[in-house]
């Protein structure tokens, strides 16, 4: 079997992910009690973006993106 190949996002990927991420029900009431790394995971497993959900480089970059742009 082989693998998949290396999964590249450009910074506009990374600025759409955190957009719809600040979009969505995960910043409501329902997820207050759950960290931003889980709520992010949740969200990009649900919107179709496993790999970049089980990318820990990657993941972390949208979670610093969202971060920038929720407290700026």
């Amino acid at each position: 079997m082989g693998s998949n190949p290396p999964l590249l996002l450009s910074d506009a990927d990374v600025d759409d992910l955190a957009r719809e991420f600040l979009r969505s029900g995960y910043l409501g009431p329902i997820y207050a009690g759950w960290s931003p790394d889980r709520r992010l995971d949740a969200f990009l497993r649900r919107s179709g973006f496993s790999r970049v959900a089980d990318d820990g480089d990657l993941s972390t970059m949208v979670l610093d993106r969202i971060l920038t742009r929720h407290s700026g």
